[in-house]
């Protein structure tokens, strides 16, 4: 009888698992639990190639997009009702001095950051998670017109409180970090400019 019992209970773990988004080898946060947020719509994978015109524009914004960059891969935030789009999630991927990370940023219809999500989080010498969620913060609500300037001096953060305070032992990391979330801002604004209707896979 007993033997049966565990013979069960071992079948019916893997599939009461197989859903429960968990966090292994610094995952922390993986799209099952993006759609677990966004209670009140839908989120679908939706990607737009962007023009000569667009990169040139880019470029001149000193915003280098890479071969794979051209074609922007995002996921389209919907209401359930009348498909108006909430916001647009992008993939951010970046590596410093402790390896790759990885993100996802919500950017809403004011192009403004409203959320950051932690997809794969380094690790330092220690095994403590590099990035943490005072460092992210700092971005909510940024727009283009905002600053990403790192403080690289105690001194700078007294006298110029706009700048963004880096991780503590991880510069090269903020760094990459503030640049990506300011690139896909950039690319952000000119898919609202160049196709209005957000929804709608171009």
């Amino acid at each position: 009888m007993k033997k049966w019992f565990v013979c069960i209970l071992l079948v019916s773990l893997p599939c009461g698992c197989a859903e429960t988004p968990h966090a292994e080898h610094g995952h922390e946060m993986t799209l099952y639990e993006i759609k677990k947020s966004h209670l009140f719509g839908q989120i679908e994978k939706q990607h737009v190639r962007l023009t000569d015109r667009q990169i040139d524009e880019l470029i001149r914004c000193n915003i280098n997009i890479s071969e794979l960059e051209k074609t922007v891969v995002y996921y389209s935030m919907t209401t359930r009702r009348g498909r108006s789009e909430v916001a647009k999630a992008f993939p951010v991927k970046g590596e410093g001095e402790y390896g790759p990370f990885e993100l996802v940023v919500d950017i809403d219809r004011t192009i403004t950051i409203k959320k950051i999500h932690i997809v794969k989080n380094p690790t330092d010498s220690d095994g403590n998670p590099v990035i943490d969620s005072n460092f992210l913060e700092q971005f909510i609500g940024k727009d283009v017109t905002s600053s990403f300037e790192l403080a690289k001096e105690l001194e700078d953060m007294l006298t110029t409180p706009a700048k963004i305070k880096p991780i503590k032992s991880a510069l090269i990391t903020s760094e990459k970090i503030a640049k990506e979330l300011r690139k896909w801002l950039s690319i952000a604004k000119i898919l609202k400019r160049d196709y209005p209707i957000w929804s709608v896979e171009q």
